[in-house]
């Protein structure tokens, strides 16, 4: 009889086991993008709702951004988890030499061909997980012939409150056709760096906007009584431009026999077009010029994995810290911030990481990590199989989550 007893105690203990992690696999997770904010702002600026979030779950130390540390790049690598050379937006604009053809943002919503990988978007409603986003970048792009069950076209004049409030809308809805992954983008902070650099006055009021715009979505995530894993996130930092002494173009050779893009200031990526010009015979000239580096596609560093596939230049230059490419005639008035740099020599292109709920431990700190990372965690968080090959992985999320 005791045996009989025990048996039926350890049934019912494993099936409420069951329960609890079945339970706990059916969280939703909101992912937030605060566009161009750099690790450091919390520190230099006033953030009481990001310090609370700090205190209440983790937070990093910093975000390592994917290469080069551009928007488009970055945020589609933290919703695949994938380097940009394997999902395929290698920058903001790049030539595709299969394509004959130049890549620019928004190209996608025309043709998603452009786009690898499997978005988390993607990832839930392959497996019965509804998904909404409002104006995370490439969302609104059909990649492998889908999209959200929810998602908006981008509008960054949208005002924030309203997304907030939308998001609200989502989670007040019946569980049968509410989302469980949401996706959301605040543009501001990243448009003020660029304009005013990122220790202005309107860097300082943008960062403190938008930190009470997340004190308000925290307020609706405590007032929705669900369990919710709140994930933000930035694609990249930002660093000063050096205005005066901009890095012309058409003065540094003649770039006869290679296709040249100027990647968004930061790089300038040379494509071969006639093979009678040696490429080391090109880089061995440009690097007489000590604004910037240069490097063969072969030879790019190992830790930016930057070295495979069409979309890869044969050069790369990457201007020093401050200066920046343009073409003459063209001038930097109404820039005063950039990035784009190795975030692995130039600090200043670190993101930020914050993570708190229910799958998350409570006032951590975790080192630095690879924006790749985050895509195995909140798959997990959901629920989701990750049956195909991804650069991140969930060793490094792990540490901080909750079993």
């Amino acid at each position: 009889m005791k045996k009989l007893l025990f048996l039926m105690l350890l049934v019912l203990t494993i099936a409420c086991q069951k329960k609890k992690e079945s339970e706990k696999t059916k969280n939703t997770v909101i992912l937030v993008s605060i566009d161009g904010f750099r690790y450091d702002y919390s520190s230099l600026y006033h953030t009481p709702n990001l310090d609370l979030l700090a205190k209440k779950g983790v937070k990093a130390k910093s975000l390592i951004p994917s290469y080069p540390s551009k928007t488009f790049p970055n945020h589609y690598s933290i919703v695949t988890g994938l380097y940009p050379q394997n999902h395929g937006i290698v920058h903001n604009v790049f030539y595709d030499v299969d394509r004959e053809q130049k890549y620019h943002i928004g190209l996608e919503k025309k043709d998603a061909t452009w786009c690898k990988g499997i978005p988390l978007w993607n990832l839930a409603e392959q497996q019965g997980v509804k998904s909404a986003s409002f104006y995370w970048p490439i969302s609104d792009a059909r990649v492998g012939g889908m999209q959200s069950t929810y998602f908006y076209k981008y509008n960054k004049s949208t005002p924030y409150e309203e997304r907030i409030d939308q998001i609200e809308q989502w989670l007040a809805m019946d569980k049968t056709i509410r989302p469980q992954f949401i996706s959301l983008y605040f543009s501001l902070v990243d448009t003020q760096g660029h304009r005013f650099g990122p220790k202005s006055n309107e860097v300082k009021e943008a960062v403190e906007y938008v930190d009470d715009i997340i004190g308000q979505l925290n307020q609706v995530i405590e007032n929705s009584n669900q369990e919710i894993d709140l994930v933000i996130v930035s694609d990249h930092g930002m660093i000063q431009v050096d205005r005066k002494h901009p890095i012309i173009i058409e003065n540094i050779t003649d770039f006869k026999g290679y296709n040249v893009v100027n990647a968004g200031g930061s790089q300038l990526f040379l494509y071969q077009t006639d093979k009678s010009r040696e490429l080391q015979d090109m880089k061995s000239i440009l690097e007489k010029d000590e604004n910037f580096k240069v490097y063969l596609k072969n030879e790019m560093p190992e830790r930016l994995h930057y070295n495979k596939g069409q979309r890869i230049p044969d050069i790369i230059c990457e201007v020093q810290a401050g200066k920046c490419f343009i073409h003459k005639g063209n001038d930097l008035r109404k820039v005063n911030g950039m990035h784009g740099l190795d975030p692995y020599t130039n600090k200043e292109m670190h993101a930020i990481f914050y993570a708190v709920g229910p799958h998350f431990k409570k006032g951590v700190e975790i080192d630095a990590f690879e924006n790749v990372n985050i895509y195995p965690a909140i798959a997990e968080i959901l629920g989701l199989s990750i049956d195909h090959e991804i650069d991140g992985s969930i060793e490094v999320m792990s540490k901080v989550m909750e079993k």
